[in-house]
C-alpha cells in the first residue's frame, strides 16, 4: 500500500522509481559498487530496501551508528550471526573487525548488501575495510545511501592517500517528483484506499509538500489510514515533519557554531544572494563559504544563479523553530 508508512520492499509497491530501480539493477549484476544519493524523504530507502529484498540481498541501517563495533555488530545482526559465532582472534579493533567482516562477506557471496545513511560512519578504518573487501571479495555487491555528501566525500571521492583511491562507485541521485507524478501518486494511492479527493486538494498537498514522497506518505496516511479530513491531514503531515528534520538539524548542527549556521538558515530560508547573507549575518566570507558549504553538502540548502535557498517546506517551517 502506498500510504503504508514503512518503506517499501517490494517492486510492485515502488512508485515512481522504475528507471532508477533498472539502473541500480544494472550496475549492481555489472559488478559495481553504487551509491544512492538525495534529500530526506525522497525514497533512497524503499529503493534499495526493494534491491535488497528482491534480489535475496543483506540491508544494514546504519543511521547514528558511530565506530566500527557499532557498525560490524549492525551487519552481523542483519546477517543473521552473532559475535560468538565468528570466533574472533583478539587483537586490535580493525583487524577483529576485519576478521568479522571477513565472515560475513563469505556468507553474504554475491548478493547485495546494502548500507543504509553510512555518512557517519566512514572513518579511515572503515575505509581500510572496505579496500580489503575490494581486493579479497571481487563478488561483492557493495550499496550505499545517505542525505549528507559531505560525509561521504571519503567514499565518493577518495582522494591519493585514500585506502579507496581508484575505487569510485556510481552515483544514482533521487531527486523529488514532480507535480504530475506526485498527482499520480496521490491519485494511486487513494484508489488503492478505496477513498476520493477533490482535485484543489490535491493540488494543494503538491503545492505545499513539493514532491517529496516521504511527505506524500504520510499526508495519505494521515488521510486514509488516520480518517482525518484534508485540512487536518495536511496540518498533521507539516507538524510531524516538523518534527523529524528539526531533530536532524539539531543532530547536524551539534559541534558546530550553532548561532552562525541558525542565522545562515533562517537568511536562505524563501531565498537570499551570498552578499545579503554576508551583510545581514556580518560573517566573513571565509566562515560564511564554509557554512555554506556544509549547508549543501547536506542537502539542506540549494543554490541557483546566485540564490540560495531552501527548497522543502517542511525544512523552511523547522528552520523558523530554531532558535539561537
Amino acid at each position: 500500500m502506498l500510504f503504508d508508512l514503512k518503506p517499501k520492499e517490494r517492486l510492485k509497491d515502488l512508485f515512481g522509481r522504475e528507471s532508477e530501480y533498472s539502473e541500480l539493477v544494472r550496475l549492481v549484476e555489472n559488478g559495481s559498487w553504487v551509491a544512492v544519493l538525495g534529500k530526506r524523504m525522497t525514497g533512497k530507502t524503499s529503493l534499495v530496501k526493494t534491491l535488497a529484498r528482491e534480489r535475496g540481498g543483506v540491508y544494514v541501517n546504519l543511521l547514528g551508528a558511530r565506530g566500527l563495533d557499532s557498525v560490524m555488530e549492525r551487519i552481523l545482526s542483519a546477517s543473521g550471526l552473532r559475535l560468538e559465532e565468528l570466533a574472533l582472534t583478539l587483537g586490535p579493533v580493525n583487524v577483529k573487525w576485519s576478521n568479522a567482516a571477513a565472515n560475513v562477506l563469505e556468507k553474504i557471496g554475491d548478493k547485495p548488501l546494502v548500507l543504509d545513511e553510512v555518512q557517519d560512519v566512514a572513518s579511515v578504518h572503515f575505509l581500510k575495510i572496505l579496500k580489503n573487501v575490494w581486493d579479497t571479495y571481487g563478488r561483492l555487491r557493495l550499496v550505499f545511501t545517505g542525505s549528507y555528501i559531505g560525509l561521504m566525500r571519503n567514499i565518493l571521492e577518495p582522494s591519493a592517500g585514500s585506502p579507496l583511491y581508484g575505487r569510485r562507485p556510481a552515483v544514482i541521485t533521487l531527486n523529488p517528483f514532480s507535480k504530475e507524478k506526485s498527482i499520480e501518486f496521490l491519485r494511486k494511492g487513494f484508489k488503492q484506499a478505496g477513498f476520493t479527493t477533490r482535485e484543489n486538494e490535491l493540488n494543494e498537498v503538491v503545492e505545499q509538500l513539493n514532491g517529496y514522497v516521504g511527505w506524500l506518505t504520510y499526508y495519505g496516511h494521515f488521510r486514509c489510514i488516520q480518517r482525518k479530513d484534508h485540512r487536518e491531514a495536511l496540518d498533521s503531515t507539516l507538524r510531524e515533519g516538523e518534527k523529524i528534520i528539526l531533530a536532524e538539524l539539531r543532530n547536524f548542527l551539534r559541534n558546530r557554531k550553532r548561532e552562525h549556521y541558525i542565522r545562515v538558515l533562517k537568511m536562505v530560508r524563501y531565498g537570499a544572494r551570498w552578499s545579503e547573507i554576508k551583510a545581514e549575518t556580518g560573517l566573513n566570507s571565509k566562515i560564511l563559504a564554509d557554512i555554506l558549504k556544509a549547508l549543501r553538502s547536506a542537502m539542506l540548502v540549494d543554490e541557483e544563479d546566485g540564490v540560495y535557498r531552501i527548497s522543502d517546506l517542511v525544512t523552511r517551517r523547522a528552520v523558523g523553530r530554531l532558535r539561537l
